[in-house]
């Protein structure tokens, strides 16, 4: 027996709603080991091949999580930045190519020398290189934009494409719940009504 009030539906809703919640901590959970494995592992030899499959199988991982969650319309668009992100990626062996010239003029990393083109910078994702060397130099870190309190970053196409995804989930979400919670008063004077 459904307790006062509940109708299938409306359970049904409340129980894909705990499931969205353990799809994102999923998510966050591989973000997190993802973070950590390219900014630890070397690229070379046989660490530097876990970290690409480590990569990648991650990579399309939580592009199938935002997936999981396309009745949030911004998911599409995360899964759509993660894929724009893979695309430079892959063609740089797991790294994100950031051409010397652009954080030279950005100021963003002072302590990047020319020396450092072909190395990964910070341990992290980004690999410096010339211009000339790089794949599909549109999706690459290029876009210098400086936020309060975080300071100057470079970013790429696929960045912006899932914070906006991001943004549009997080918006999307809280007007469902909106919604929800009128339609439950709604609900709840209609039942008392009655």
């Amino acid at each position: 027996m459904l307790p006062v009030g509940q109708t299938p539906r409306r359970i049904a809703r409340m129980a894909s709603r705990a499931g969205d919640s353990v799809v994102l901590a999923i998510a966050a959970l591989i973000f997190v080991a993802q973070q950590v494995a390219i900014s630890s592992l070397g690229t070379d030899g046989s660490s530097g091949i876990f970290r690409q499959v480590l990569f990648f199988t991650t990579t399309v991982a939580l592009a199938l999580l935002a997936l999981k969650l396309r009745r949030y319309w911004g998911a599409w668009l995360v899964a759509l930045g993660i894929l724009l992100n893979l695309v430079p990626m892959a063609a740089h062996r797991g790294s994100m190519p950031i051409d010397y010239a652009v954080i030279e003029r950005s100021g963003a990393f002072p302590e990047v020398t020319r020396d450092d083109i072909g190395r990964q910078t910070n341990h992290g994702k980004d690999i410096v290189l010339e211009r000339d060397d790089i794949h599909f130099f549109a999706l690459s870190d290029r876009y210098v934009i400086t936020l309060p309190v975080y300071g100057p970053n470079i970013y790429s196409l696929g960045d912006f494409v899932l914070f906006a995804g991001l943004g549009a989930v997080v918006t999307q979400a809280a007007a469902m719940a909106v919604v929800s919670g009128r339609r439950a008063a709604q609900s709840g004077e209609a039942t008392a009504s009655r």
